[in-house]
């Protein structure tokens, strides 16, 4: 088939083509623009319900008038089968971006508000998208992400779109109740959200709050899921709005610790794990660096000459310092177990402690710290 069907539009290269389409990226020779062209593949000229459901899709589009979701110009004709002339995105699909690179946390909650905000633009006014996936997500050559690919919409009160006599969609983003032959809902827009953010972090070590969305977005129960997209929205704004997200830190462990040889296996252990650390090897030094530099945690020997380590945590909480301090000791006794928890300590360890320990410890006391002061930082009085 000739896409040049019309000499206002000259046709540049094929971009893709799909169960319901092909696509090409085309010049506006009347305007000077570029555009995106699409038409039925040629085995669909034939058929009947696959025009209507071409010109259903433009009328979806056309209802629509969002910053992100891709925008129609307007449905032409080429050998008597109707084009769709729509916005070219030249910034390429998700699924591109994330095949050349990982997603930083922040990009991950932007990019999905985009697309939240769009689905819950288009649900308000009864439209279901029904087959959101990152192939059908495109970057705009301002950077913004935009819904595209409404072949499989429906309204509200429109059946459910069949390929071949099955339900339309792609199966890893299809929702469970869609297998059971169910309509393309809101809560399956919701659903298939859900995963596309999964795949965007990318296996990344995630905030607790950011798993509880996608966990609660893509619950095998209906009734369990976000009720609404706009929901969902609130909450992916509630991520993006939090600076300790937006802006993530490498969190920095201060280790005061006056042996050297375990001094410098604990720092390299960590190191190793990806947080910044400060060392000191007594306690004078210790309250100096803790004063100076408000490390997120403190992991603090006990029994150290001069300033010892339950006088140094006693100053720092006495000077406002409100992160989490780990005592470390060669001593059993519980009493020094309970005088350090007293005077301010948030846990004990007894020498000699794996590395696997000391890591759950510290992961566990950093994620408690970070989901409560989410909003605040650690503030020393000098």
């Amino acid at each position: 088939m000739n896409p040049g069907f019309n000499s206002r539009y000259e046709t540049l290269e094929k971009l893709g083509e799909g169960g319901m389409g092909v696509v090409y990226n085309a010049r506006d020779t009347r305007l000077g623009r570029l555009v995106a062209l699409k038409m039925l593949p040629e085995r669909l000229m034939e058929s009947p319900q696959a025009r209507e459901d071409f010109l259903r899709e433009a009328q979806a589009i056309a209802a629509l008038n969002h910053p992100h979701i891709e925008t129609i110009y307007e449905i032409c004709e080429s050998e008597d089968a109707p084009v769709l002339v729509l916005e070219f995105m030249p910034g390429g699909t998700l699924c591109s971006r994330l095949e050349a690179q990982a997603l930083s946390m922040d990009e991950i909650v932007r990019y999905g508000l985009q697309v939240a905000d769009g689905l819950a633009y288009a649900h308000r006014r009864g439209l279901i998208h029904g087959d959101v996936k990152p192939e059908n997500l495109m970057f705009a050559e301002d950077g913004r992400l935009k819904i595209t690919d409404f072949g499989l919409a429906r309204f509200d009160d429109s059946p459910t779109v069949v390929l071949d006599g099955r339900v339309a969609g792609t199966l890893k983003y299809m929702a469970p109740e869609r297998f059971e032959g169910r309509p393309a809902s809101r809560q399956s827009d919701i659903f298939s959200l859900g995963v596309v953010l999964n795949e965007m972090a990318g296996g990344q070590a995630l905030p607790e709050a950011f798993e509880h969305l996608v966990r609660r977005a893509t619950a095998r129960d209906r009734a369990r899921r976000y009720p609404s997209m706009d929901e969902l929205a609130a909450s992916l704004r509630q991520l993006h709005e939090v600076p300790a997200f937006t802006q993530p830190e490498i969190p920095t462990i201060l280790v005061v610790e006056d042996d050297d040889t375990l001094r410098s296996v604990v720092e390299a252990g960590l190191t190793y794990e990806g947080y910044h650390v400060l060392t000191a090897g007594n306690g004078r030094d210790g309250m100096r660096i803790a004063t100076e530099e408000n490390p997120h945690l403190v992991l603090l020997d006990v029994m150290m000459p001069g300033l010892n380590g339950l006088d140094v945590c006693r100053q720092l909480r006495r000077r406002g310092y409100a992160g989490p301090i780990i005592m470390a000791t060669g001593r059993g006794e519980e009493v020094d177990r309970v005088v350090g928890l007293e005077i301010g300590a948030d846990d004990y360890l007894v020498k000699p402690y794996s590395q696997r320990e000391l890591f759950a410890r510290i992961r566990v006391h950093l994620r408690r710290w970070s989901n409560t002061c989410a909003n605040s930082s650690v503030y020393l009085a000098a």
